[in-house]
């Protein structure tokens, strides 16, 4: 039997993982204390990251994946990501063990500490997240004093072809860093932002019970930002049809 980890940053409907269902391969997602008392964060970021990753173990199950979530108040959830591991490892027979690679190297670093003490087969895969990698990023600047981020820019662009034509940058100048600085000037229209009205009461009234501290308000019956793919590209799409013609 394999454990594979999913966290909260990885919800990647199109990560490779996915792309067959497994019987020998069950996921798990943990709505975790731990990730709620590092920095107080804003009630709207909570109920948003948990909203999000039930979507998405809802939509891994209705692939036909086998998946195991701990909501923030299950029974079974110390709310330390190293002993809920321990503890399905132990419960399933679990003999390896597979997770992506952090974005964080706080949780980099408590996730190699703990895969250094277990005594199964173990393996870390890329998040498929990122056009380029942090081996990619030090090769670049191997030898360099300084570190540019306009220079990586740069060198992503050629290698992807973005905005280039042949090897120089569309329109002649690789950045408008200048005009960016500028105020946005009064004749340009805004427009109007695309709003949901999702219900998270549930999962509001499940972190005050939990004792989690936050800051911030939030109204729970109309919670008016995207909690899963569909309202997320449904953004995104509005995004760029204004931008193709602003």
């Amino acid at each position: 039997m394999i454990l594979r980890l999913v966290l909260g940053d990885q919800l990647n409907y199109n990560h490779s993982w996915f792309a067959k269902t497994e019987k020998n391969i069950t996921y798990c997602l943990f709505e975790l204390h731990q990730e709620q008392e590092y920095v107080t964060h804003h009630i709207q970021k909570i109920v948003g990251f948990f909203a999000s990753m039930r979507a998405f173990a809802e939509h891994l199950k209705k692939q036909g994946h086998h998946v195991i979530y701990w909501e923030i108040d299950h029974q079974d959830n110390t709310g330390i990501l190293s002993k809920n591991l321990d503890h399905l490892i132990d419960q399933l027979k679990i003999t390896r063990f597979e997770y992506q690679k952090p974005n964080e190297y706080r949780l980099v670093n408590q996730l190699s500490k703990w895969v250094s003490s277990i005594t199964i087969e173990n393996g870390q895969v890329d998040t498929e997240h990122f056009l380029s990698t942090p081996e990619e990023f030090h090769e670049l600047f191997k030898g360099k004093k300084t570190f540019l981020l306009e220079r990586f820019y740069r060198y992503m662009r050629k290698k992807y072809n973005i905005l280039m034509e042949g090897d120089q940058p569309y329109g002649e100048r690789w950045n408008y860093d200048g005009e960016n600085r500028k105020k946005l000037p009064h004749k340009v229209a805004i427009p109007e932002p695309i709003y949901f009205d999702n219900d998270v009461s549930s999962i509001f009234d499940q972190i005050e019970s939990s004792g989690i501290k936050y800051i911030g308000k939030i109204d729970p019956s109309n919670f008016q930002w995207p909690i899963n793919r569909s309202q997320s590209l449904e953004i995104l799409n509005e995004f760029v049809h204004t931008k193709l013609h602003a």
